[in-house]
């Protein structure tokens, strides 16, 4: 039954196949800190635009395994011993000892944790600290919140300890009983952010400057297949995406482009390209009713046999196997 509905898919034309599906948000959006902190088991914010506290004091109850979402609020996780396989859009990453991480509105994310955390965590919305995305010098101000932030900042003992108390301090100031205490949060956190950026500019500022140019195009790379795949997601695109296509969006050659970015990241253009749509693949499979063929029509696949093979070859599951295994 399953391989006849494959069969008449593959043979609709573009235009009939549309009328198959709805445009849909694959990835589950966070919209308020509230909202993270029910779905994370953390209980409730003391204020919805502004929360701080510590990561060991959170309860043991809250979720081990965060599954990829989006959120509309911006985080800065100082860990200064922890156990975390944290993802971000594309990449991996482990977590250990004095590093920054950077959430910030639309940003993929998913992560493990593997025991108890240690640090501090400062979440706030663009409204509480007074940042606009939009402003033209926002990038500038606030890169770590930003594609080119998604990499984690490393810290030195001294670094750790100052930011610490910082962050200390503004717990103080959240827990006490104070009339103004939000004015005074809000004080602390635009120091908080000024000494981020210090720290962040002089740690890029080390960087030669063919490493920052070429630190530069993976960013604008990324930004433009995020786009470009949410584009395709929503029906606002119809071709599946490649190398050569984001090299002419850029206005550069495909073979300069894959030569800088495996030059930056250790990964060709190409894999980049593959892991983002799976990433979107996998996530459309566990939060959408939509049938595999819908799917593969979404992601510029004409051929649902083709998009079957592509799957298994990068998970070694068929999309209904991995949909079976892992949909909750």
């Amino acid at each position: 039954m399953i391989n006849s509905y494959l069969n008449k898919f593959d043979r609709l034309t573009r235009n009939q196949r549309k009328e198959l599906y709805t445009p849909v948000v694959p990835i589950p959006a966070i919209y308020s800190i509230t909202d993270f902190f029910n779905a994370y088991g953390l209980g409730r914010p003391l204020h919805p635009q502004i929360m701080c506290m510590r990561l060991e004091e959170q309860p043991d109850t809250k979720l081990k395994v965060m599954p990829l979402y989006r959120s509309n609020f911006y985080r800065i996780i100082l860990f200064t011993n922890s156990q975390l396989a944290f993802t971000a859009g594309n990449t991996r990453q482990s977590i250990g000892q004095n590093c920054l991480s950077f959430s910030y509105p639309g940003k993929l994310e998913s992560w493990e944790r593997e025991g108890r955390l240690y640090g501090t965590v400062i979440y706030f919305t663009q409204e509480f600290a007074d940042v606009d995305s939009t402003h033209s010098g926002f990038d500038s101000q606030y890169p770590f919140f930003t594609l080119a932030g998604d990499t984690l900042l490393s810290l030195d003992q001294t670094e750790a300890d100052q930011l610490r108390q910082l962050a200390e301090e503004m717990i103080r100031e959240m827990y006490s009983e104070l009339p103004d205490k939000l004015s005074m949060v809000r004080k602390l956190l635009a120091v908080y952010l000024h000494k981020i950026r210090r720290l962040y500019t002089q740690k890029m500022g080390q960087l030669p400057a063919e490493q920052k140019a070429n630190q530069a195009l993976l960013n604008r790379f990324r930004n433009v297949l995020d786009e470009y795949v949410t584009q395709l997601v929503s029906g606002q695109q119809s071709v599946m995406p490649s190398v050569s296509l984001l090299a002419d969006l850029l206005g550069i050659s495909a073979n300069y482009l894959n030569e800088v970015i495996k030059r930056v990241s250790g990964l060709p253009a190409s894999a980049h390209v593959q892991r983002k749509m799976m990433l979107e693949i996998k996530a459309l499979l566990l939060h959408s009713d939509d049938q595999v063929a819908q799917i593969a029509y979404r992601f510029g696949f004409d051929n649902v046999s083709y998009f079957n093979r592509f799957f298994k070859k990068q998970t070694g599951q068929t999309p209904l196997e991995f949909r079976a295994r892992h949909q909750v």
